[in-house]
């Protein structure tokens, strides 16, 4: 076999070259126009030095005279430079998919680069040895089935088919030229075959590169839009439904549910501007989501709950009843003031205003309704549950309810 580092004297591999440096350098320009566009993506930069780099360096090999002086040493140089991209390239899917994880680690994947490198460096100073030279190109294959082998056994999630596309085209870049030439011994051949190879393996590079960076860049985008329907939604002290998004869903609950099955309740904080006055606002929001989270611990999975503005709430139990309705205030009332003092607030009172729907109202006219019997309950000195029956013009409170302790 010929010395693998003499290949820049054989004209016929210049072609191949000159491709491959094309393709090569080519791929490296999109992934580094993609990096001014992603900068935030960490493996961008490995991927840009593996290409840039192989790129280079199978140019400097189609470019540089035949016969001219150097020629072994820029042919050593240009075999190391196409050694380094798969591990490049495998620093870069570490970073980038660092989550995931692909088995062993850096310290080992540049051992074998390490190992490589050395056995390439012999082989191009005892080039008289034809060990040595084989030697060389099984390192080379070896080096590249190792990268594949690990894109390949890594965990890929949402990425796995680009990852196997690639991890194939590492695998074809290390074995094409050692089973197309290596049986003829032709070196230079080699030469060139390998940077072809590693060429169309840029090419697949840059594409699954691209395509992992624009299905990532798709995922963010997603999980952006739905914190921000979350945050839309949501009110972000006490984590209920805002106004506007408690409105939504009742209404959707009601169009569904048998008509007149549904009970709705409005209630506030008794005294709130007290403890806001003196205790700080910071107690104030403290009690708000204590009455939240008591709230939310005690409705069924099907009602729906709403902060509706300060201190007052608004719950909708689905296929309920009055009944029903002054059990679940009882309850949350209790779970309020059990939980008061271990929040630092003295005892908190809620008062409540229900009222059963009647078939074919809208949610504004019953939350009147309601409304008219919380302040119902705020005239009958707090802490107490009220319903009223009847209509907004000519409403009956017929059942007025103690609720939990009295305030101090």
């Amino acid at each position: 076999m010929q010395a693998p580092f003499d290949s820049l004297a054989a004209p016929l591999s210049l072609d191949a070259l000159g491709a491959a440096a094309v393709l090569m350098l080519l791929s490296a320009l999109a992934l580094s126009g993609a990096a001014l566009r992603h900068p935030q993506h960490r493996g961008l930069l490995w991927w840009q030095a593996a290409l840039w780099l192989a790129g280079g360096g199978t140019a400097l090999a189609a470019l540089w005279p035949v016969h001219a002086a150097g020629a072994a040493l820029v042919g050593w140089t240009v075999h190391l430079l196409l050694l380094q991209w798969p591990m490049l390239l495998l620093a870069g899917l570490r970073r980038f998919n660092g989550r995931q994880g692909l088995p062993a680690d850096s310290a080992r994947d540049w051992g074998v680069l390490g190992a490589a490198a050395v056995v390439h460096t012999l082989a191009a100073l005892w080039h008289e040895v034809p060990a040595l030279a084989w030697a060389a190109a099984g390192s080379a294959a070896a080096l590249h089935l190792y990268v594949a082998t690990l894109i390949f056994m890594g965990e890929g999630g949402r990425d796995g088919t680009p990852l196997q596309a690639l991890g194939a085209a590492t695998a074809l870049a290390g074995l094409a030229p050692a089973l197309a030439v290596l049986p003829t011994g032709d070196a230079p051949a080699w030469l060139a075959a390998q940077a072809l190879a590693a060429g169309l393996a840029a090419v697949v590079m840059a594409f699954v590169v691209l395509t992992l960076l624009y299905e990532r860049t798709e995922r963010q985008l997603r999980a952006s839009r739905r914190r921000l329907r979350v945050l839309a939604n949501l009110d972000p002290l006490t984590q209920v439904p805002n106004r506007r998004h408690f409105h939504d869903l009742a209404s959707r609950a009601l169009r569904t549910d048998p008509a007149g099955s549904a009970v709705l309740l409005i209630f506030d904080i008794d005294h709130f501007k007290h403890i806001n006055d003196h205790l700080g606002h910071a107690a104030g929001d403290r009690a708000l989501c204590l009455v939240s989270g008591s709230v939310l611990e005690h409705l069924r999975s099907q009602d729906v709950a709403g902060r509706h503005g300060g201190d007052e709430f608004v719950l909708l139990l689905r296929q309920a009843n009055l009944r029903h309705a002054m059990s679940v205030a009882s309850r949350i009332v209790q779970e309020v003031q059990r939980r008061a003092g271990v929040n630092l607030l003295p005892t908190i009172t809620l008062s409540f205003g229900v009222v059963q729907m009647a078939p074919g109202e809208a949610l504004p006219e019953a939350l009147r309704r309601a409304d008219q019997a919380l302040y119902e309950a705020k005239r009958q000195g707090r802490s107490r549950a009220v319903a009223a029956e009847g209509d907004e013009a000519q409403p009956v409170f017929r059942e007025s309810q103690r609720l939990g302790l009295t305030a101090c």
